[in-house]
């Protein structure tokens, strides 16, 4: 099976890129740099373009069953206040290319990465962060995440919207807590390393199939 990686040069796409390869998977990957590709395997094949350009998309789409998707717009820092490097609609902008595309040539089974705090799940989070995404550059992230999801939940691919609470760069992978509807209620932090084996390891199942699981660790 061979799947194309939105996002691979990112802190989560490389792990991404990385769990895929472990599970004997086929890897497109389209960067806007080849040179920022720091892998070296027979199993990937490098396509250099954006998917903010849909015929950027024609290509690296070829032969692919499953589209995954790290895509986030940029901030020049973790902090929430700094910076957009990235046009504040790139997400949702690429996600229109991607569907568009992927509807073109038939595929059906699409991943992407949104996050913990939006949409219904925005009474969840904690106050102190609710304030953030409120009143900082993170309104900005959120916003286009809302968009890609709303845009996925119009389309007609079998997609799961992961929403992963905050983000850290631990190695280890702990205990994996799935929720809806607030139940079991988050935990604050995950792993990257855990989102990126919880992403690979559904791309063959149903279990998600066009739902926005919140996704925490122990």
């Amino acid at each position: 099976m061979k799947i194309l990686i939105l996002g691979a040069t990112g802190r989560t796409g490389r792990l991404i890129v990385e769990e895929a390869l472990k599970q004997g998977y086929d890897l497109n990957i389209l960067v806007r740099d080849k040179n920022k590709m720091s892998f070296n395997s027979k199993s990937i094949k490098v396509y250099q373009g954006t998917p903010a350009r849909r015929t950027d998309l024609v290509a690296a789409m070829q032969g692919c069953e499953a589209i995954i998707s790290a895509l986030s717009v940029a901030k020049a820092s973790d902090a929430p206040w700094s910076k957009l490097i990235s046009p504040e609609n790139f997400v949702s902008e690429s996600m229109k290319n991607v569907i568009a595309e992927a509807n073109q040539q038939n595929l059906k089974r699409l991943i992407t990465i949104s996050a913990w705090g939006v949409l219904e799940t925005k009474k969840d989070v904690p106050f102190w962060f609710k304030w953030m995404i409120d009143y900082t550059n993170l309104r900005l992230v959120y916003a286009d995440h809302e968009s890609q999801e709303k845009l996925l939940a119009a389309s007609n691919l079998t997609w799961t919207a992961i929403r992963p609470a905050a983000l850290n760069d631990s190695p280890k992978i702990k205990t994996l807590k799935v929720s809806f509807n607030n139940f079991p209620k988050p935990s604050l932090q995950i792993s990257r390393q855990s989102v990126a084996k919880f992403i690979v390891d559904i791309v063959k199942s149903d279990k998600y199939d066009r739902k926005s699981p919140t996704i925490s660790e122990n």
